[in-house]
């Protein structure tokens, strides 16, 4: 089911990486928020944390996490280590880093 999501996501044009999205997360309200202006979409989200800057983008998960949508990011940086990054998909807002 994950990957259905994750290519009706791709194909949408409103996430454009790869996305796990829990199961009680369904693809058309992650959709909706976007829509609605209640999240911001993975392109904005991006645009404020660039590949040039942190690292090759390996993964990505959209999350509830205490009552919030974030995303969770993972960067491969050029020291080789990985950057993880959660974001409050609200705003922007840069919640916790963590280097692997």
């Amino acid at each position: 089911m994950k990957t259905v999501l994750l290519f009706l996501v791709l194909v949408a044009g409103t996430i454009s990486a790869l996305s796990e999205i829990r199961a009680d997360d369904d693809y058309g309200d992650i959709r909706s928020l976007v829509k609605q202006g209640e999240i911001l979409s993975l392109e904005d989200i991006l645009e404020r944390y660039p590949e040039a800057d942190y690292g090759r983008l390996l993964d990505l998960e959209v999350e509830r996490e205490h009552g919030r949508i974030v995303y969770e990011m993972e960067f491969l940086r050029d020291d080789g280590r990985v950057l993880e990054l959660e974001v409050d998909a609200k705003d922007g807002t840069l919640l916790e880093q963590e280097i692997e």
